[in-house]
């Protein structure tokens, strides 16, 4: 359930998460292109021959369905813009979402998988360090991970990832991109009163 209003009383921020928020929102807001898969599995009984209901799980994919499934992930990811920048997104009563977004851009449709480091192939544009910092960030303080703020989407963020995705029940890819996005908790800052909140919400 989505909150969207009336947000809890946050607390001071610290000096240096002021000095990082004013990075984020006075930086130009960049971007990247997103995308992300998502998938639905519904398990159903069968009446047994003697008129009562047996359980009965889902059958397994197919090793050829589970490698085409993730192909076709995979070919969407990669056809997907990487967020090269962070926005400051609003969510209500003043507070906002620093979120990973597309390279000068309002648009947060974008994503982030293993190997940006920051840029992403032969595109030398834009600011995708600040995007997976920020990524980083959230997770740490939203998820009680311990990861590096490096801007790498290394192995352990890809499984950071794969961890929330999993908790959410989406694919568990590793990808970052619009359906984990709308998925996943966030921290919010109110960019008035240069404040955190304490809590973390979904409100994307």
């Amino acid at each position: 359930m989505k909150l969207r209003f009336a947000f809890p009383k946050p607390s001071k921020p610290s000096g240096k998460a002021l000095v990082a928020i004013a990075a984020l929102v006075i930086s130009p807001i960049a971007v990247g292109a997103a995308a992300a898969g998502g998938r639905s599995g519904t398990d159903s009984g069968q009446a047994a021959s003697g008129g009562a209901p047996a359980a009965r799980t889902a059958p397994e994919p197919a090793p050829d369905e589970v490698t085409r499934d993730a192909g076709v992930r995979a070919a969407a990811a990669a056809a997907m813009e990487q967020c090269r920048s962070a926005r400051l997104v609003p969510a209500a009563n003043g507070w906002g979402v620093p979120a990973p977004s597309v390279w000068e851009s309002s648009s947060t449709r974008c994503n982030l998988m293993y190997g940006d480091d920051p840029q992403r192939g032969n595109e030398q544009f834009g600011d995708p360090d600040t995007a997976i910092r920020t990524l980083q960030r959230n997770l740490n303080y939203c998820y009680g991970s311990k990861l590096t703020v490096d801007g790498v989407y290394g192995s352990n963020t890809r499984a950071v990832v794969k961890q929330v995705q999993q908790r959410h029940k989406l694919a568990a890819d590793g990808i970052y991109g619009p359906q984990t996005r709308s998925a996943m908790n966030w921290r919010l800052y109110h960019s008035a009163k240069r404040i955190w909140s304490s809590g973390c919400y979904s409100p994307l």
